[in-house]
């Protein structure tokens, strides 16, 4: 995902008006490569998104599928893991489909 600055108030090491790549995205967060190269982790309000790489399309399409899947008791899935991290919270998903 491509970022841009909108605000650099306190922060010494991102340029107004300029487009920073984000690593790692978080609820209220983005980890960014500063002015430095330097991974930082910065507020949302700061940036306006640029580019988000059809993040939000991919996620519908794969919610369409899943509701899909719900509705048809699950005609199309082999098997499925859910792993969690220590604190309980699910982290990912993993979907194997019947190929035929």
């Amino acid at each position: 995902m491509i970022v841009k600055c909108i605000d650099n108030d306190l922060c010494s090491t991102l340029t107004l008006n300029k487009e920073y790549f984000v690593l790692e995205e978080g609820p209220e967060y983005y980890v960014i490569l500063d002015d430095l190269h330097n991974e930082t982790t910065c507020k949302k309000s700061r940036f306006v998104i640029i580019e988000d790489g059809d993040l939000a399309k991919k996620c519908k399409a794969t919610i369409n599928e899943l509701n899909y899947q719900l509705d048809n008791e699950f005609v199309d899935i082999k098997n499925f893991i859910i792993r969690k991290n220590s604190k309980g919270s699910i982290k990912e998903i993993l979907i194997k489909f019947k190929y035929e």
